[in-house]
Order: structure tokens, then sequence, then C-alpha cells
């Protein structure tokens, strides 16, 4: 049902704007970009039936209650007698710009095609008017979009492309700009002595990150080498593949990067004092400057989803990214999404921006299902931020999600002059970045995919019964967050400065031995996803209040239509209820003290609808009976989701 005072401004373009008042234009005479705007929220049934009535395809969402579709005159006519339509409008050609395309020419463009399009007639079409490098990407056979590239020289002829219907929107080809002690066991257990996940043989075996960056990696470093003849591939000890080895030339950044995650020194494995945090996981390297290059007559042109598919199809299931484009929900924020969004199994971690360098969390940290990484300072000074910027992201949202170690850090380093052999030069990074954070928490993720892989889970040993052989990308975020501590040096929690605080895994992977704190975990597909209207509940038991209870709640979002100024999220309602019929909501924090509000039933709290990350935290958790309650708000898909609980439970 529609709520009083419902909004129905379209939140596309420049200005919001209400379709009912748009003036009516003249019929194209092909099918043609249409914005359809119902009165209410569609049900499943209500999707069913206009699909089938009408063959509309619902799939790019536009705020408020809108779909972007392409119809032809009869359709929309049609579509606009239904008595759930409030209005069938052509979509306005201004709104399918992006804020920022320079104003001046040249301009290398990104356009994003309806998924039916024939790609080759748009291309001529641009061709015509005189755009040229035109190039083709298409990503939908795995979640993504139908794209093409194109140089346009002047800014004059942008009237002409937005007007062919076959493009639904158009954005500038980001830039890319560098996010540039001991500091894994400090990621694992909050010292710098003490390595207590690798003390539980979690070093990444089996696991592969892959590491996208501009250049390659030199496979004569140490780190990375491999006896002869020394080529990334199956049998290769550490690198699993680079994908543009010959055209990219090995660049310090990336050497940084990659030993930070999982450098190990060849003939010394888990020996080198600089090793990477997880030393025995294997390297895919790929090089961002595909993605931004100029299109390649026999490859045509890349994007950062086909650079994400890239690393998934020689088995990485977790993706670093030390870098930024612009402070919007861009291309490449969307690509990271449409990705976790088809491969439910991934992890992608990205640094958020440095201190001084722009005022906000750029993409694709600011992507729904990244983990977007702030620097801490080297211990002892690791509960204060070294680098980074505060948030929420632009839009709202909780950027960054938390913090790891990315100052004080020694690692891998190219030498000066061109390497001829073997060699294992490191060094002391001068400066504090979130380039070497990210990396710390990239190998954080390896060891607690491995924790489930390798059938941890629940005993705190191995048990080969126990593997769990795809635990999703949601679960392993949810646990690095669960794993979060409040930084002293920053009052209050949860903060727009640090995020949900510093990563020290064992505060929630738990070990068989002596302790009272225990974990449960619940990771559900989508395949068996909540519903719209759909309540699920959960029951758990308190056995010890004085360990604290923190439950962390994780969806993969999809990814907005371009159109859209700010990002929504398909909001869920996250509740906590304890044995005495207190609730407690997701997000609903008392600041100062960290501590979730109690509330009591009636009125209810509203849900957060910004962020898919949602936590319940509290230090002395009543002993007894507890139920979480999820509820989808507004969602119009199956959603899967993670839930992972830690301390005296059971």
């Amino acid at each position: 049902m529609r709520s009083e005072g419902q909004d129905f401004r379209l939140l596309v373009g420049p200005e919001p704007f209400d379709p009912v008042d748009l003036a009516p234009e003249s019929a194209a005479a092909g099918p043609q970009a249409t914005v359809v705007q119902f009165t209410a929220l569609l049900s499943g049934p209500d999707i069913a039936r206009l699909r089938a009535a009408y063959g509309l395809r619902l799939d790019r969402f536009v705020p408020n209650l809108a779909y972007l579709e392409r119809l032809d005159a009869a359709t929309a006519d049609r579509v606009r007698a239904d008595f759930l339509v409030r209005a069938v409008t052509p979509f306005p050609q201004a709104s399918k710009l992006a804020p920022d395309i320079p104003a001046t020419g040249p301009l290398d463009l990104t356009a994003v095609l309806f998924d039916d399009s024939d790609a080759a007639a748009v291309t001529a079409s641009l061709t015509a008017i005189g755009a040229h490098d035109v190039a083709t990407s298409d990503a939908r056979a795995f979640g993504g979009r139908l794209r093409l590239r194109l140089s346009l020289d002047v800014t004059t002829k942008l009237a002409q492309v937005v007007a062919i219907e076959d493009i639904t929107w158009i954005e500038p080809v980001p830039t890319i700009v560098d996010a540039d002690v001991p500091s894994a066991q400090t990621t694992q257990s909050g010292d710098p002595v003490r390595g207590t996940i690798w003390a539980r043989d979690l070093h990444g075996e089996g696991q592969v990150i892959q590491i996208i960056e501009r250049g390659t990696l030199d496979l004569n470093h140490c780190f990375f080498a491999g006896t002869a003849p020394n080529k990334p591939g199956p049998g290769h000890r550490k690198v699993r593949e680079l994908f543009n080895p010959t055209s990219a030339p090995p660049r310090d950044h990336f050497m940084k990067v990659a030993g930070i995650a999982a450098g190990d020194e060849l003939g010394n494995s888990g020996g080198h004092q600089d090793r990477g945090g997880a030393w025995a996981a294997k390297i895919a390297g790929n090089d961002a400057n595909l993605f931004l290059a100029p299109p390649d007559r026999n490859r045509g042109t890349r994007t950062l989803h086909d650079l994400l598919e890239d690393g998934r199809g020689v088995g990485a299931t977790i993706h670093n990214m030390s870098w930024s484009t612009n402070l919007r929900y861009d291309i490449a924020a969307r690509d990271v999404d449409a990705f976790c969004i088809a491969r439910e199994e991934q992890v992608v971690v990205a640094a958020g921006e440095n201190t001084g360098v722009h005022p906000k969390n750029a993409s694709p940290s600011v992507a729904f299902n990244t983990i977007c990484v702030a620097a801490a300072k080297a211990h002892p000074d690791h509960m204060s931020r070294g680098s980074g910027v505060d948030g929420p992201s632009f839009d709202g949202r909780r950027k960054p999600d938390l913090m790891a170690v990315g100052c004080g850090i020694r690692t891998s380093v190219l030498p000066p002059a061109p390497s001829t052999g073997l060699y294992c030069d490191t060094a002391l990074q001068p400066r504090c970045s979130t380039s070497f954070a990210a990396p710390n928490v990239s190998a954080a993720a390896a060891l607690v995919r491995q924790y489930f892989t390798q059938g941890f889970y629940p005993l705190g040993r191995p048990v080969e019964g126990n593997r769990v052989l795809s635990p999703s990308g949601a679960l392993i975020k949810a646990v690095l967050l669960n794993a979060t501590v409040d930084m002293t040096g920053h009052p209050g929690y949860p903060t727009d400065t640090e995020g949900w605080g510093l990563i020290q895994l064992d505060r929630t992977l738990v070990f068989d031995g002596p302790g009272t704190r225990s974990l449960i975990t619940i990771d559900i597909p989508s395949r068996a996803g909540l519903r719209l209207a759909e309540t699920r509940s959960y029951r758990f038991g308190v056995r010890d209040s004085a360990e604290p209870l923190k439950i962390t709640f994780v969806w993969a979002n999809r990814p907005p239509s371009e159109h859209v100024v700010s990002p929504t999220v398909q909001a869920i309602r996250f509740e906590v209820e304890d044995p005495a019929g207190n609730l407690y909501s997701g997000n609903d924090f008392d600041v100062p003290s960290g501590v979730s509000r109690q509330r009591k039933a009636s009125p209810p709290v509203p849900p957060d609808i910004t962020n898919n990350v949602q936590m319940v935290v509290l230090p002395s958790p009543v002993v007894g009976p507890w139920t979480i309650r999820l509820r989808p708000y507004l969602n119009l898909e199956t959603q899967g989701y993670a839930l992972v609980i830690s301390g005296g439970v059971t």
C-alpha cells in the first residue's frame, strides 16, 4: 500500500521531477526509452502479471516507484491503461547524462545500452555522428551490462548521442588515483608479536587473491618467484596468473600491495619477517589500466566487471583494489556490485581515500558490496587512524567500513635497476596509506575463508565433514566486520572516522581449547533468500553475560539504476529481542557508549534504509533465549544474506 505523503518524483538527473508533469512528446517511430511509474510498491504476483501482459522487464528501478523500459507507442498505451500504472512517459534525454561529463572535449565516454540492444547498429549510429574508437563490452552473461566505449571530439555532439534510443546512460571513463611494522599480526590479534591465526595453521592455503593494480608483478622478486621456468600458472608456487604480463611493466605500487597480501620468500616459506598476511595464498595479477585504456581492436574494451571475472576464472575469490576513481557511485562501483550479486562467493576489498586527497571516499570503495578500508597506525598506536577520510559516503552510507594497519609496513619493492635475476628487496614504507591497509584486509579475508573451507567451524578445529566449499562473500564480510573492535583513539562507536573499527580476527574466529566465546553463523544464498513481505526468525541462547554479544547482518545489494542520483539499498528490517521482550534494531546505537539502544515493541524503530551492513552490540547481554527477526522492506527479488553471532552464545 502507498503511505501518506508518497513522493512520486523521479530521483534522476540534475533535479527530481514528477513524470506526470512532463510535457508530452511526439511518439518515436520505434521503441524508445520510457519511464513506467506505478501507484504503489509492486508485489511478486504484480510483477509476474505485468511481465506476462506487456513484456515489461522491470529490472531497472528508478526511485520513486518507477522502472526504465523500452516500449513502442502501442505498448506504452496499453501499459498506461493498467490500473496499477500512474505515469508512462518518454525518459528525458538530459537524465541520461552523468553530472561530471567535462564541458569541453575531447571526451572518452562509456554508454550503457538496453540489454536487448543491437550493439553493432548503435555503433554504426555513433560512427555516423562522429564518434570514433567505438568498442563493445558485454557483461550480460555474468550479471553486468551491455556497454560501448567511445571517443567524442566535441561536446556539441552529445545531444545527438543521447538521442539514440538504445542508449540509457553516458558517463566519462574513470581515471585511477593510487590510494598510496608487522601489520598482519596486529590484524589477527591486536598484538605485533602474536599471530594467533597463523598459530592455528591458517596461512591462506588453498586461497587465491586477485590484485587489480596498474602494471604487473616482477616474478624475479623472491616473494613471487617460482622454480624454473618461473611462469605463472596452476603449478607456480605463488602466482596463479598474470593477465597482462607483456604490455604492462612491473610497478612498485603493485609489488607493495601484493607483498602485503600474500608475499612469501622462495625457499623460506613462512619464514621472511616481511611476509604477507596470507603468505600461503596464491596471487592473480590484473592490470587496472585494461579497463581504462583505449579499446583494443582485437579484444574490444574491457570493464572492471571483466577484470573481476578474469580472477574468478582462475580461482580467485578475494579481489583487492588499492586505488580510486570518482567521488560518486560510478561505473566501477556498479561493476563491483553487479559482480557480487552474480557471484555470491566473491569478496571485494577497496582502499578508501587517503587523508587530504578527497573529502569523501570514492568509487569503487563506495560500492555497496566492497569492504572500504581506512588505515590505522602501527602498534602501539594502532587504535588511532593514520590515513583516511571521514564518512559517510556522499550518499549517506557508512564508509569506511573498517580499519586495518596501513602505517609502518615493510614489504616487497622493485630494485633501483631492472632485475636480471632473483632478488629479495623489501623496504619500510615511509607513509601511512589506505593502499597498504586494504591488502591486510584481503589477507584477513583469505584466512577467514580458509577457516570455513577447512572445516574449522563450528568446533574450532579442522574437521573434514565440516568443510564449507563455497562460503558466501556476505559471510566473509560479516565475519570481518564482526571481528572489529572500537578504536580508543576516537570517541564513540560506530563513527564516521573508524567505521566499525579495527580488525582483530581472534575476536570472532574461535578455536578449540579454553575460552568462553563462541560463534554462530548463518549463510543463506539468494536462491533460498528472503522474499517480499516474508519474516524469518532465528533463535539462539546467551549462556554467559560476561562475554559481549555482537550480531552482524550483511547482504549483497543489487546495483541501482545508472540514473539514480543517490544509490538506494534494498532495505531489510533487522531486529533482536532479548528474553524480557526488549528490542534492539540494527544500527540503532547510543554512539557515545557504543551500545545498541534498548527499545519497546511500540512504536517500532524505523529500519536502516541506507546500509547493507547492520549490527547489534551489547556488552552484558541477559542470559536466556534471544530471537532475531528479518523482514524485507522494499525488496522485489529474493535476497540472500549472512548472520554472524559472537559471544557467550549457544
